[in-house]
């Protein structure tokens, strides 16, 4: 603690403050939304924030977990398109489809762009289509904890666990 105030009253920004991999306990809640079509878990470290939102812990930017769904009819013709538009699109990288449990779906990672600070927000995503709907789930916190690993197998799990509902 006191290596922390004497860094920040030097001006020094620490390294994602001393975080490893066991910051988060691997503990999740189950949050399903029947009205939407979804259900996915996500870890105990994240606190809801509204409906389908949560807010997690702060390295020190802010770390989210959001899903928002909006009709969209001929969603399962539309899947080929979205994937093909975002695998072009110089703006994301690691677009990959995946398996989703009663739809079908991508991920997609914002490209890190030249100048980007280590605390600048960074962004992955997972689209999926199903139900005349599509879903977003946008995952968000700060580049570096992404670049150190932190993030990466927590949002992994969570897009590994989301799934659309019968309707």
């Amino acid at each position: 603690m006191i290596d922390l105030v004497l860094v920040s009253l030097l001006g020094v920004q620490p390294a994602v403050f001393f975080l490893s991999q066991s910051f988060f306990s691997g503990q999740t809640n189950t949050y399903s939304d029947p009205s939407q079509g979804y259900r996915l878990r996500v870890p105990v470290e994240f606190q809801p924030a509204g409906a389908g939102s949560w807010s997690g812990p702060r390295f020190p930017t802010p770390t989210t977990i959001y899903v928002h769904t909006e009709p969209m009819a001929g969603a399962a013709a539309a899947f080929n398109v979205h994937f093909r538009k975002y695998k072009d699109d110089p703006l994301y990288t690691n677009v990959v489809p995946l398996t989703i449990r009663g739809g079908q779906g991508f991920r997609a990672e914002e490209v890190v762009r030249p100048g980007k600070a280590p605390d600048d927000l960074h962004r992955w995503f997972l689209f999926v289509y199903a139900n005349e709907r599509v879903y977003t789930l946008g995952m968000t916190g700060p580049l570096r904890a992404f670049q150190q690993g932190i993030l990466p197998p927590v949002y992994g799990a969570v897009i590994d666990s989301f799934e659309v509902l019968p309707r």
